[in-house]
């Protein structure tokens, strides 16, 4: 594969998984709004407060998780070793805090354990609605698979060529740190 397609494809990924997060944002922003407009009289307030807490955490974390997806995009398209470092460092980070934001949010606050009247149940059902829980959990693990995609991608030697700060010159070979001091 082409370095030049190689490096389309990491700049899309990174492209999609921002997308991804911005729409898992506007998702909490959605259901905060949602959660917000509900009069709910059976649910705890400690369970609500929780609800609430949990969807004000993913919002923020998504807008940076976007904000700092958003920059590295940017500037992902030019040759430099500092981006590619951002991009192993912030990946990773992203992923991890997506995937724990996925497993541990809001729906857990309000699962029933089928010993709840109905009515509680349908409460339950108001604080996280259904309309918030799949597409946000769709949207962080396909993030979650690009970003690790991108981070484990960049790992090849001749886009670690591209990415270093001198620039790519496909007729040059990359010679390790061994082959350039000499040997140890």
């Amino acid at each position: 594969m082409r370095v030049s397609t190689q490096v389309r494809l990491v700049h899309w990924s990174v492209a999609a998984a921002t997308v991804l997060l911005a729409a898992d944002a506007a998702l909490s922003a959605a259901a905060l709004v949602h959660l917000g407009r509900q009069h709910l009289r059976m649910i705890s307030v400690a369970q609500l407060d929780q609800v609430h807490s949990d969807l004000v955490s993913s919002l923020v974390v998504t807008a940076v998780s976007v904000v700092v997806l958003a920059a590295i995009a940017v500037l992902m398209r030019r040759p430099s070793n500092k981006v590619r470092v951002a991009v192993w460092v912030a990946a990773p980070l992203i992923a991890l805090t997506t995937l724990c934001f996925l497993v541990g949010g809001p729906e857990w606050a309000v699962a029933p354990t089928g010993e709840e009247p109905a009515p509680l149940r349908a409460e339950y059902e108001l604080a996280v609605p259904f309309w918030y829980t799949w597409p946000h959990g769709v949207a962080g693990l396909a993030a979650v698979a690009l970003l690790i995609f991108v981070a484990v991608f960049l790992l090849r030697a001749d886009l670690r060529e591209y990415y270093m700060d001198g620039g790519y010159d496909a007729s040059r070979r990359y010679k390790s740190w061994v082959e350039r001091t000499g040997g140890p």
